[in-house]
C-alpha cells in the first residue's frame, strides 16, 4: 500500500535508480529517507575496494540522476517494500515546479532498465515501460549501438588514497600545489573530511580541508575481531557540534562538483586542500564558511601549509569567536599580549630605528608614531658591547636609502605588550617601560618602476625577498599581518634566490671607531687632518640636540659628533648627574629639535670641518640638498628663529659665517622665536672703591653684592636672591596675576626630570616656579614629583594636582635662586651633629630674610657645582656679613669659627696671596675656639686638615 506524500530535497544520490531525501531540520541535522525508483533497475557502480566490479554506464548513469536532482526541491512517497530486502524503500519522486517524475525522466534517457513484470510495481509502470521502448529505439544510454561508447563504458580507477598503490606525492607533484582540481564530492566523513572523486581520472581520495578542524562524529563499533587484540571497536559519540558541521558540508558539497586546491599532504598519504563549493554563480570557500558558523577551528600546522586564504580564516574564526557562534558559544576572550588595530594613515618617514622598525610622522596630526613591520623580524643591531646579527647593518641601511623622507601608507594592525625580563621588573618600572607596548602595522609605498609605471610596495615584503628578515611563525592565538601569505611567498622568493640570511656566503663584517662618545676627544682629534681636507660626505646617524648631530662617514669608517660653528640652540632640561647639576629647559628647544630631526635625520650630507673643540665636537658647515637647493643647517636654525650665534663669533673667520649673521639678524627683527621674548644681557656692576677695603683687605675692587637667604640645607650650601635683581618682583607678579589659586585647574600632563613647570609649596599653599628633579609616573593617574623651587632653592615632593605647566614668558627668566657656599671654610656634614649645629647657627645669623652683604671672594664654573638638582651660573664664595663696611670678623664665617663648627681652609698660590688678609682674620676666629675648648676643639685639637690627609690608608693598605 502507498504511503502519503512527503516533501523534502535531494541530499544526495548513490546511483543512477536511488537518492537520499532530508526533510526539514528541527534543532538539529533533519531526518533522511533513502528511496529506491520504483521498478527501476540502474547499472550498480564498482565498490572502491574492487570486490564489486563496475557494470558498464554505471558512471553516466549516475551522473544523469545526480545533475538533475541534487539539491533540488521534491514530493516524494514510499509506494512498497520487499521482504526480500528489508530495509530498502520503493517510491516515486517529483521534483520542480514541474513535478518532474525522476524515474521516467532516467528511463527516457536511457540510463536505467525496467523490472521484469511480477510482483509489486511502481503505479506508474506502463508509462516507464513506454519510455524504455522509445529509448531503446532511439539507442539511447545503455541501448545504445556504438562500439567505441560500449568500450568505454566502464571506467578505469587508479588506487585510492589510503592505500599503498595511492602515491599521494606523486599527485601533489604532478598537479603542483595551488593547482584547481575538478572533483566530485562522494562521502562527508565529518565536517572538515571529504571523500571524493577527482575527474581528471577517476581517484578516489580523501580531502582534509586546510587549515581547519571539525569536530570528531565519533567512532562507530565494529564487528568481534576488528578492533585491537580482535575485540570489537569501542564506540564514541560525536563530539559537539559534530553533527551540525558534517550537516553542513553535506547541504553544500556532497554529491556536487567542486575545486580542491591542494595544498600539501601528511605522513599518513592523506591531502590537504582549500575546497571551493558552488553557490548560485559563485564558488565559495568550504572552510571559511564552516569556521563563520563555529562549526570548526583553525589549526595552525594546517594554515601553515597553505599559500594563500589563511588570513581569511583566521578573521572568519576572530569573527565567530566574538559573535559567540557553533563551538564558541561560551568561549572566553583569553589573556594574550596582543591587541587588534584597525588604524590606517599616511605619514612620512622620519627615522628608521633597525630593519623592522620605522618612526612615521603622521600627515593628519604631525605626530611621530613608532611602527614595527607586522609579522616579520630583521636581525637585530647590537647595543653597546653587543655585536650585530648577521645583516643587521644591511637590512637597516636597505631601508634608510629607500624610504626615509619618503611618502608611505600605514595599516595598523596590532599591538603587543612587552614583559619585562624576570628579575628586571623594578628597573623596568622606574624607567617607565614597565607596560611598554609595541605597535605592529603593514607599510607601503608608492614608487615607479623602470618603466615609469606606479607600483605599491609592500615593504615587509622587499625585505624579505632580499633576505634581510625572516617571517614570525606566529601561535594560533597570535594576530598577524593582513598580508601573511604574501610575506611566506616573499620569504620563499628570497631562500630560493639564497639572498642575505639565505645565502652560503659568509655575511659582510662591519667595523666602526665611534669617537663620538665622551672622553674620546684624543682619538678624534687624528681624523682632524683628514676631515679638514674638503668636503666629505656623511650621513646623520643620530640628532643629539638642535645643533649637535652625530655622523657616520662611510669612507672613514668613523663615528663622529659634529656642530654648525657658531651656532647655539636651546638646551633641554636634564637631571642633576655626576657630570654637573640640573639644567633647566630654554623654550623652544623641542621645536629646535624638531626641526633639525626633519631636516637631516639618517639623511645624506655634506660636510666641510674647520675644526674641533675641546670635547671632541667637530665644527663646520654642513649642508643638505633638498630639492636642488643646498641647505644649510646652521642658516637654517638661525633663519627659523630656533637658534643664535655665539657671542664670541667672529662672521669674517668661518667660511659662511656672513651668510650666518645675516640669517641671524633676519629672525631677529622679525622676532621670531628665540627672539621673542628676549632680553638684553644686564652689564655687571661692581660695588667695590679703590679705597682701602673695609674687611682689612688689600686696597682694590672686591665684588659685593645685597643679598637675602632663601634656604639652609647646610652651612657648607645656602641659597641667596639678589636684593635688587627687579625680575624677583616681576616674577611675583605674574604668578599672582595667573589666579591659579582660585581656578578650577586641568589635569596636567605628565612631566619627566629636568622639565620645568609651576608647583604648589604645601606650607603656603601658593604657585612658584619649579624644576623636576626626579618623576615617579608608574601609576598615570597619581603621578608624584620631586621639584626644587629654583627661586629660591629649597625642595618638596608633590603630587600631579599640584602641578602645572609653565609659560614660556616665564620659563625665559632664568633661576633667582643662586646657590652660595661660606669662603674658605670647612664645616662638618650636615648628617654630623656639629654639622646641624653649624646649619642653625647659619639659619638665625640669616635671620629670616633680613638683608645682607656677601663679599664675592670666587666663582665656580657651572661644569665645577656638585649634584645639587639647581641649575646656576655657578656656585659663589662668600664672606656673609650683616653690613656693608662690616669686618671680617663681624662675618656669618667668623661665627662658625668662633663657634668650634667650622675651620679654616686655605687657599693655594696666588689665591692665597690675594685673600691673606681675609683668612688671616680667619685664622685667628679659628685659634680663639680653639683655645677655649669649643665646638670639635671640646676635646682637643683634632689637627690640621694636612695631618687628616697624611692618616687615610693608601695605596694596598699602606699610610
Amino acid at each position: 500500500m502507498a504511503g502519503q506524500w512527503m516533501r523534502g530535497v535531494v541530499k544526495e544520490v548513490v546511483s543512477g535508480d536511488t537518492v537520499v531525501v532530508m526533510g526539514q531540520p528541527r534543532g538539529g541535522p533533519p531526518p533522511e529517507k533513502r528511496i529506491t525508483l520504483a521498478s527501476l533497475i540502474a547499472p550498480r557502480l564498482g565498490r572502491r575496494d574492487g570486490s564489486t566490479p563496475e557494470e558498464p554506464f554505471a558512471w553516466q548513469s549516475r551522473e544523469f540522476l545526480r545533475t538533475k536532482a541534487i539539491g533540488q526541491p521534491c514530493v516524494f512517497r514510499v509506494d512498497y517494500t520487499l521482504e526480500n530486502i528489508p530495509g530498502r524503500e520503493f517510491g516515486s519522486v517529483f521534483i520542480g515546479e514541474a513535478n518532474e517524475n525522476l524515474a521516467m525522466s532516467v528511463v527516457a534517457a536511457g540510463w536505467s532498465k525496467i523490472r521484469t513484470p511480477g510482483g509489486q510495481q511502481s503505479p506508474y509502470y506502463d508509462e516507464l515501460a513506454a519510455a524504455q521502448q522509445a529509448a531503446e529505439e532511439q539507442g539511447l544510454g545503455l541501448w545504445t549501438k556504438d562500439e567505441k561508447a560500449v568500450a568505454e563504458a566502464v571506467r578505469t580507477v587508479p588506487g585510492t588514497s589510503g592505500d599503498q598503490s595511492f602515491d599521494a606525492q606523486g599527485l601533489l607533484d604532478k598537479v603542483g600545489k595551488g593547482k584547481p582540481l575538478p572533483a566530485l564530492v562522494e562521502q562527508v566523513p565529518n565536517g572538515s573530511t571529504l571523500r571524493v572523486t577527482l575527474l581528471h581520472d577517476y581517484s578516489y581520495v580523501t580531502v582534509m580541508v586546510c587549515g581547519i578542524q571539525a569536530p570528531s562524529m565519533g567512532r562507530r563499533p565494529q564487528p568481534a575481531g576488528e578492533g585491537e587484540n580482535g575485540a570489537p571497536a569501542v564506540e564514541s559519540s560525536p563530539d559537539p557540534f559534530a553533527p551540525q558541521a558534517k550537516h553542513f558540508t553535506e547541504t553544500r558539497a556532497l554529491n556536487r562538483e567542486v575545486r580542491v586546491v591542494l595544498e600539501g599532504i601528511d605522513k599518513y598519504n592523506n591531502l590537504f586542500g582549500t575546497v571551493m563549493y558552488p553557490e548560485g554563480a559563485e564558488a565559495r570557500d568550504l572552510g571559511e564558511a564552516l569556521v563563520k558558523q563555529g562549526y570548526a577551528k583553525t589549526v595552525e600546522w594546517g594554515l601553515n601549509m597553505m599559500i594563500q586564504g589563511s588570513f581569511k580564516l583566521r578573521e572568519a574564526e576572530r569573527a565567530a569567536k566574538q559573535q559567540r557562534v557553533g563551538m564558541w558559544k561560551n568561549w572566553t576572550p583569553p589573556v594574550t599580549a596582543t591587541t587588534k588595530l584597525s588604524d590606517k594613515f599616511v605619514g612620512t618617514v622620519a627615522e628608521v630605528v633597525s630593519g623592522d622598525c620605522l618612526v612615521i610622522r603622521d600627515h593628519s596630526s604631525g605626530v611621530e608614531r613608532r611602527v614595527t613591520l607586522s609579522s616579520i623580524r630583521a636581525p637585530r643591531l647590537g647595543r653597546k658591547e653587543d655585536k650585530s646579527e648577521d645583516y643587521a647593518v644591511e637590512a637597516k641601511e636597505f631601508l634608510r636609502q629607500r624610504l626615509i623622507g619618503q611618502e608611505v601608507s600605514v595599516s595598523m594592525e596590532y599591538t603587543r605588550k612587552l614583559q619585562a625580563a624576570p628579575g628586571a621588573e623594578a628597573a623596568a618600572a622606574a624607567n617607565g617601560a614597565a607596560d611598554r607596548t609595541m605597535a605592529f602595522g603593514s607599510v607601503t609605498i608608492t614608487e615607479k618602476d623602470k618603466a615609469g609605471q606606479s607600483r605599491t610596495n609592500n615593504v615587509a615584503e622587499l625585505l624579505l625577498v632580499r633576505g634581510l628578515a625572516k617571517v614570525v611563525n606566529h601561535r594560533t592565538d597570535e594576530e598577524r599581518s593582513a598580508h601573511y601569505e604574501a610575506l611566506l611567498e616573499a620569504e620563499q622568493n628570497g631562500k630560493k634566490g639564497k639572498k642575505g640570511l639565505w645565502s652560503s656566503k659568509e655575511a659582510p663584517a662591519h667595523h666602526v671607531n665611534d669617537v663620538s662618545v665622551p672622553g674620546a676627544a684624543s682619538r678624534a682629534k687624528q681624523y682632524l687632518p683628514f676631515f679638514q681636507r674638503g668636503r666629505h660626505n656623511a650621513v646623520v646617524d643620530y640628532v643629539l640636540s638642535g645643533h649637535r648631530l652625530k655622523l657616520y662617514v662611510p669612507k672613514e669608517g668613523v663615528t663622529v659628533a659634529f656642530s654648525p660653528s657658531g651656532v647655539r640652540c636651546p638646551q633641554r632640561g636634564m637631571p642633576a648627574s655626576a657630570r654637573g647639576p640640573a639644567t633647566v629647559a630654554e623654550p623652544y628647544w623641542e621645536e629646535a629639535y624638531n626641526f633639525t630631526r626633519q631636516q637631516v635625520l639618517q639623511r645624506d650630507v655634506e660636510v666641510e670641518v674647520e675644526t674641533m673643540d675641546r670635547g671632541g665636537t667637530f665644527l663646520g658647515t654642513l649642508r643638505l640638498s633638498a630639492g636642488g637647493k643646498p641647505l644649510g643647517l646652521g642658516a637654517a636654525l638661525l633663519e627659523a628663529g630656533l637658534a643664535k650665534l655665539h657671542p664670541n663669533f667672529d662672521p669674517d673667520r668661518v667660511p659662511g659665517g656672513r651668510e650666518l649673521a645675516a640669517a641671524e639678524a633676519k629672525a631677529r627683527n622679525a622676532r621670531l622665536k628665540v627672539w621673542e621674548n628676549y632680553v638684553a644681557p644686564v652689564a655687571s656692576v661692581e660695588t667695590g672703591t679703590d679705597e682701602e677695603h673695609p674687611n682689612g683687605g688689600a686696597s682694590g675692587q672686591r665684588e659685593s653684592t645685597h643679598v637675602t637667604v632663601t634656604e639652609v640645607r647646610s652651612a657648607a650650601e645656602f641659597y641667596v636672591q639678589m636684593v635688587d635683581e627687579p625680575r624677583v618682583a616681576w616674577l611675583e607678579e605674574q604668578l599672582k596675576a595667573l589666579g591659579l589659586s582660585d581656578a578650577q585647574l586641568p589635569k596636567a600632563p605628565l612631566l619627566s626630570a629636568g622639565a620645568t613647570c609651576l608647583a604648589r609649596y604645601t606650607l603656603d599653599d601658593k604657585w612658584y616656579r619649579a624644576l623636576v628633579e626626579k618623576a615617579y609616573t608608574s601609576d598615570p593617574v597619581k603621578p608624584e614629583y620631586n621639584v626644587v623651587f629654583i627661586d629660591f632653592g629649597n625642595r618638596e615632593r608633590v603630587d600631579g594636582s599640584r602641578i602645572q605647566p609653565m609659560e614660556p614668558s616665564l620659563a625665559a627668566v632664568p633661576p633667582q635662586a643662586h646657590q652660595c657656599t661660606l669662603a674658605y671654610l670647612k664645616v662638618p656634614s650636615v648628617e654630623d651633629e656639629l654639622g646641624q649645629d653649624a646649619a642653625h647657627l647659619l639659619s638665625d645669623f640669616a635671620g629670616g630674610g633680613k638683608p645682607l652683604v656677601a663679599f664675592i671672594e670666587q666663582r665656580e664654573r657651572p661644569a665645577a657645582v656638585p649634584k645639587s638638582g639647581l641649575a646656576s651660573p655657578g656656585r659663589l664664595h662668600v664672606v656673609l656679613c650683616e653690613k656693608e663696611r662690616a669686618a671680617t670678623k663681624e662675618s656669618a664665617n667668623a661665627e662658625l669659627l668662633l663657634a668650634g663648627l667650622a675651620r679654616v681652609q686655605k687657599p693655594h698660590g696666588r689665591a692665597l696671596a690675594a685673600a691673606a688678609d681675609v683668612v688671616n682674620d680667619l685664622v685667628e676666629c679659628e685659634e680663639r675656639a680653639r683655645k677655649k675648648r669649643v665646638g670639635m676643639f671640646v676635646y682637643g685639637d683634632p689637627g690640621d686638615e694636612e695631618e687628616e690627609e697624611a692618616e687615610k690608608p693608601r695605596a694596598w693598605g699602606r699610610r
